[in-house]
């Protein structure tokens, strides 16, 4: 059987854009950040300072709408942002040129996560969908805890064992040869079990509208791609047929789309 191929990091960046179009989680976790975590940061927090990690920034979306968030009651903000893809680097870096927020200080960092490019504390760290990615995410954690100021706040935004992680537990290793992407939000309870660290953690409520994926067009392809982080188009037509099946059957069909349950796990803990 033929494996797919590693996508490239343009490729990775084209389908991950196609899946943030069809997923609820994003807004979502907005809502999230306004409501839950923004109350949290006190009074006399709002008038200081507040400097942020971003840990695996991606393409910015996240970062640019976390950015406007807190600079609607923090005074001061310098943003520092990590990532090794150097295509979603020069598209944050244009995002951010063309978005009108006005910071004190932004830098993208062109380099993986504890290669110890990074100086000082910070007030909130931030891992948003990016251990999947990560070689050693416990180390990867303590290190990032570690970095925090005191009274700083780590938050971490991860997949659950529902909606794509139900389709990489069954697909993955046979699509890709290896499952090292696959890492679900119970496996960091594990890691900070391990650490001795005590955690909030709450569940967002999303899906994400797959229909393109059962039609099998360009847009559903590239989501696909996304899923299970490699090329489809080189795969066997019997496999790819019983991941169409696989999704078909674990999704709710409603008004002639299909939608994947895809609840976000938030972990999140105040260094005090």
């Amino acid at each position: 059987m033929n494996l797919a191929r590693p996508l490239t990091d343009k490729e990775y960046a084209e389908c991950f854009d196609a899946f943030k179009q069809v997923s609820s989680e994003w807004m979502a976790m907005q809502d999230w950040l306004e409501k839950e975590f923004l109350p949290h940061l006190s009074e006399s927090e709002s008038s200081k300072a507040l400097s942020v990690l971003s840990i695996g920034s991606g393409t910015g979306d996240f970062d640019l709408a976390l950015m406007r968030i807190l600079l609607e009651k923090i005074h001061q903000l310098s943003y520092v942002a990590v990532d090794p893809n150097p295509e979603h680097n020069r598209i944050f870096c244009q995002r951010y040129m063309n978005c009108g927020l006005k910071l004190d200080s932004f830098e993208v960092i062109p380099h993986p996560f504890g290669q110890d490019h990074l100086h000082g504390g910070f007030d909130l760290i931030h891992l948003t969908h990016c251990l999947y990615y990560i070689p050693d995410r416990r180390d990867s954690i303590a290190r990032a805890y570690r970095m925090l100021n005191q009274g700083g706040f780590l938050l971490i935004f991860h997949q659950t064992t529902l909606g794509i992680n139900e389709i990489q537990r069954a697909y993955l290793k046979l699509v890709k040869g290896d499952a090292k992407e696959m890492f679900s939000a119970h496996d960091i309870s594990v890691i900070f079990d391990e650490l001795g660290l005590r955690f909030n953690y709450d569940v967002l409520i999303s899906d994400i509208d797959v229909t393109e994926c059962i039609k099998d067009t360009e847009v559903g392809r590239k989501i696909l791609n996304f899923f299970l982080e490699s090329d489809q188009n080189g795969i066997d037509p019997s496999l790819k047929a019983d991941i169409i099946a696989t999704m078909k059957e674990i999704c709710r069909h409603e008004n002639g789309r299909y939608y994947l349950f895809h609840p976000c796990g938030i972990f999140w803990i105040r260094k005090g």
